[in-house]
């Protein structure tokens, strides 16, 4: 089908509809107007694994110090970063001393101190604030103290030799206003339910949250207080479309000047449409089948089937992740077993599980999974061998979900098909997500992988034992329940050791230990791939590398006159 001739039906369709996005600000302020396929479920990072809310949340708070697109550290909110060299790291790597700039305040015009960093670092610390992300730095802080309004201290319980999992982006988050927490938790014991973290009204960032309209759009506006000064695009307004079809619609109406996360897939299309220009930096994702192998032990266990590594490979040598590629993504990515792929921390003799049906078939037969009623579907001991698949709503994973579906029917694996909106498929425990209670088998989503170091957030938080989420650990962030003692070693030695060699020998470990036990199955490496209309900017903005630096150089972006 021709592509233009598709997406301008679908905006024939958005017009019929009433939908078609209207002018969303006056001429007289400079606007920038971006498309999102997802809506953030909050507006604290540290309650959310969704990249929109990380986005979103980007503009508005400010991390002590970002990564360019480069991968190098770009100083926010400190003087500089932190090192051995500068005094700002300690010989034995133990403590940090981090110095802030002077005069640096909140969009309210409240001081942002030191304080806000104790305060934030005690918060991580507290097991009662159910927070989703930065459990490893809960782990590792030993104690942190203020010595001044602009400087504090962290001291760590092991050597921490990379400040960015640490203190900076991507490791911390956010920072939160201690003056409008403090008293939510002084008061409640917990800020988990704050309305801040749904409806901020107090922000660091380059941009203020001026309005929020529930599945409509968010329209930020500059922060006068922002550390770096203030950026020369007055206002940035987010819209939310419920598929990719209607945003690329808008996106070739010259309706959206600009939309991040295009799909691998989409690329080849979209950079068919007239005046849009693509731009792909490293993002650090992998797109990846993530298997249920939580035990009965654990709430929600997956299917039986998946207790058996044996299972689990002959599921990774049944799909054909080459085919994929080249029928639904143009050929533009290639399968990789390695949870490092794209790094510098990639094993290069790893090797790839190739497409083989037999070997997948004597697998299966070995485990005893074999097709006893001649229904087409392998079963053992009365039960059929049919897996919950679930992903988000997103058309192109949908897609992807249909092919591994007739290619696992091959070898008599069945398969029910499973789409959610992305707030309740990657939902907190509290919310009943999908991924965090468990309701799958088979769940395929992109996570992190290594971004400036070894120390890989995928293998030290989402896949490590401590981090089986529970109604005792509802923050967990291993939603496989897969649990490796040597892996997660391996893990604390990434993220401690002093020696590079023992770090990269530990980053090497965990790659064997993941393809021998395949608790998830890595489809395919995605870029950060971002569409804009060209005309629209003065030149090309520099987009960060990561999923939290997108906007790190947003106050030089420029929109043409």
């Amino acid at each position: 089908m021709n592509v233009r001739k598709f997406v301008s039906l679908a905006a024939l369709v958005l017009l019929a509809l009433g939908l078609m996005i209207a002018p969303v600000a006056a001429q007289d302020v400079p606007t920038l107007t971006v498309g999102f396929a997802q809506e953030p479920d909050s507006m604290n990072g540290f309650y959310s694994s969704m990249a929109f809310a990380q986005w979103a949340n980007d503009l508005v708070q400010s991390s002590l110090w970002d990564i360019s697109d480069t991968l190098e550290a770009v100083p926010v909110l400190v003087t500089e970063v932190p090192s051995v060299e500068n005094g700002g790291i300690s010989e034995d790597y133990m403590t940090y001393t981090i110095h802030l700039k002077e005069g640096l305040m909140w969009s309210d015009g409240t001081p942002l101190t030191s304080d806000d960093l104790v305060f934030t670092y005690q918060m991580l610390e507290d097991p009662a604030n159910n927070m989703l992300q930065g459990a490893s730095i809960a782990e590792a802080v030993e104690s942190v103290e203020a010595i001044d309004a602009t400087t504090f201290t962290l001291t760590f319980n092991s050597p921490k030799p990379f400040p960015e999992d640490i203190a900076g982006s991507p490791g911390l988050s956010t920072i939160l206003p201690a003056h409008i927490f403090r008293p939510v938790y002084e008061a409640e014991g917990s800020i988990e339910f704050a309305e801040e973290n749904q409806d901020p009204t107090v922000f660091s960032g380059a941009y203020t949250l001026t309005e929020w309209r529930r599945g409509e759009q968010m329209t930020f506006e500059v922060n006068p207080n922002y550390a770096l000064g203030a950026p020369s695009i007055g206002r940035i307004v987010l819209r939310f479309f419920p598929d990719t079809e209607t945003q690329y619609a808008a996106l070739q109406a010259g309706q959206l000047d600009f939309v991040p996360n295009i799909s691998e897939g989409d690329k080849p299309r979209v950079g068919e449409f007239e005046g849009v220009q693509l731009v792909t930096v490293f993002g650090g994702y992998i797109e990846s089948l993530w298997l249920n192998v939580r035990t009965e032990e654990h709430p929600r266990a997956g299917h039986v089937a998946l207790q058996d590594v044996n299972v689990r490979q002959a599921i990774r040598f049944a799909l054909d992740r080459q085919a994929i590629s080249d029928a639904l993504l143009a050929g533009t990515v290639s399968p990789t077993d390695s949870i490092y792929a794209g790094s510098p921390f990639e094993d290069p003799n790893l090797g790839v599980t190739p497409h083989d049906i037999a070997q997948a078939n004597a697998l299966l037969d070995a485990a005893g999974w074999v097709d006893s009623n001649n229904d087409g579907t392998r079963d053992k001991d009365g039960v059929e061998l049919v897996l919950r698949y679930s992903t988000t709503t997103a058309g192109w994973r949908n897609n992807i979900q249909a092919v591994v579906q007739q290619q696992l029917a091959e070898v008599g694996v069945g398969t029910i098909l499973e789409a959610y909106p992305a707030s309740e498929f990657f939902g907190a425990w509290a919310n009943s997500g999908i991924n965090a209670v468990g309701e799958y088998d088979i769940a395929q989503f992109a996570n992190n992988t290594a971004l400036t170091n070894p120390a890989n957030v995928t293998v030290y938080e989402s896949l490590n034992c401590a981090q089986i989420p529970s109604e005792s650990n509802p923050g967990g962030q291993n939603y496989t329940g897969f649990c490796s003692p040597e892996m997660d070693a391996a893990a604390q030695t990434t993220l401690t050791s002093l020696d590079p060699q023992e770090r990269l020998d530990a980053a090497y470990t965990i790659q064997t230990i993941m393809r021998d036990n395949a608790p998830l199955i890595n489809l395919f490496p995605r870029g950060d791939n971002y569409a804009f209309i060209g005309s629209r900017f003065a030149e090309t903005p520099r987009i960060g590398s990561g999923v939290g630096n997108t906007w790190f150089d947003i106050v030089n972006w420029q929109l043409a006159s």
